[in-house]
């Protein structure tokens, strides 16, 4: 069976990762690791994570609270993978039961799997927060956009099209990841860092595989994220995409900053 590493990027947000760790829970497939990339939580957060290490194999990675700095904290996160396979969603996504095993029923050599997701409402996402038993699966996976279709061919179709890929739900081979470099660690704060992570994969040789009706994560409602930093880095992305950047390793680019 392949090995599956699932990381899940988180910050402050507690009560919305009790309810992604029990989604993980109960996958059809076995967890082999859940990599926790925690971008700089408070307590109660590594509160949550104790408990749910009696159930669940966590590796928790925790980095100083410096700024959102999420290329940063999943590349520390890779480091500690062993799966042969990565699956990355983030704290606020829960994710139906067969959500791994269609990963990998979707996993092929040179291919990433661009999930899709379903934004859950102000006032469901309340609710759920509030009585988290009384949320049966089949009114937290009952859209349309949770079942399973074949779609075969259809699924390479846009095989070039990074738009589609958002790190909330993606899959890869580890050696893949590793081969780029991992995420470039010159981004901070909300945007363009996993843009700039698929280009590079696209340029190595790796294609896109769509996961629509697939895989699909519930993905809780919260605030816009401040967007300061996203004119530096639309330009840091618009180098990568005219070819000008330049490359490292994951072991050094997560080095720095230390």
């Amino acid at each position: 069976m392949t090995t599956v590493s699932l990381i899940i990027t988180t910050y402050n947000r507690p009560d919305a990762l009790e309810l992604v760790l029990k989604s993980v829970r109960h996958q059809n497939y076995p967890t082999d690791q859940v990599v926790l990339a925690d971008d700089g939580s408070t307590r109660e957060t590594k509160d949550v994570v104790e408990r749910w290490g009696k159930w669940l194999p966590i590796t928790h990675v925790w980095g100083v609270d410096n700024g959102f700095r999420a290329a940063r904290i999943r590349n520390l996160a890779l480091l500690k993978t062993f799966g042969e396979y990565i699956i990355m969603i983030d704290g606020d996504c829960v994710i139906p039961p067969d959500f791994i095993s269609n990963h990998l029923g979707l996993a092929k050599e040179k291919r990433i799997v661009a999930g899709s997701r379903y934004l859950y409402s102000k006032e469901f996402t309340e609710g759920l927060l509030k009585h988290p038993e009384g949320k049966r699966p089949t009114l937290l996976f009952g859209d349309k956009k949770f079942r399973t279709l074949p779609l075969g061919p259809i699924r390479d179709f846009w095989s070039q099209s990074w738009g589609i890929v958002r790190t909330c739900n993606l899959g890869l081979w580890r050696k893949d990841a590793f081969a780029v470099g991992g995420f470039d660690e010159r981004y901070t704060g909300w945007g363009s860092e996993d843009t700039d992570f698929v280009v590079r994969l696209l340029r190595a040789g790796v294609k896109i595989r769509s996961g629509r009706y697939s895989v699909c994560v519930g993905h809780l409602h919260h605030s816009e994220r401040e967007r300061d930093r996203l004119v530096e880095n639309k330009r840091l992305l618009d180098e990568v995409i005219e070819q000008k950047s330049r490359s490292s390793s994951l072991a050094a680019r997560t080095v720095i900053g230390v």
